[in-house]
């Protein structure tokens, strides 16, 4: 027999992206959320390194701006970059409300410099910040 199921949004891929939508609709709408396969196999449980982001007094929007446009060899779209980088520390905010154990050392949150970064903005939970940031919010949907 074939069970019947009642939602008001589906949210197709289960990364980070997917995962965040949901969350963020399911205080409204009665969401569900298709995986390919396992909620892990996607590419956001995979990702090591970290997050860029404005995070440290000592930087600026303008300068992460600026090293967006010259990293992306002056191709990418300006008000993408714009929109991405101004939103970024509420995101990574949002990310630690929701419980990401993003590493931290005696001054707060650890952040490191990359290649093509001129300050450093890259928080990271140790060296598995797609996994940390994937785990954490899988177990916040209900």
């Amino acid at each position: 027999m074939t069970e019947a199921n009642d939602f008001d949004v589906l949210v197709i891929g289960s990364g980070a992206a997917g995962l965040t939508l949901a969350l963020q609709l399911a205080d409204h709408l009665r969401v569900a959320l298709l995986s390919k396969s396992t909620l892990q196999a996607g590419s956001t449980w995979l990702a090591q390194g970290g997050i860029a982001a404005v995070l440290d007094p000592q930087d600026h929007f303008e300068n992460h701006v600026q090293d967006t446009w010259i990293a992306g060899a002056k191709l990418s779209r300006p008000k993408a970059i714009e929109h991405t980088i101004t939103n970024g520390p509420d995101a990574i905010r949002w990310l630690i409300d929701q419980g990401v154990p993003f590493t931290q050392d005696q001054q707060g949150y650890h952040l490191t410099r990359e290649g093509g970064h001129s300050h450093r903005r890259i928080i990271h939970a140790a060296d598995a910040t797609g996994r940390a940031v994937h785990e954490t919010l899988i177990k916040k949907c209900p």
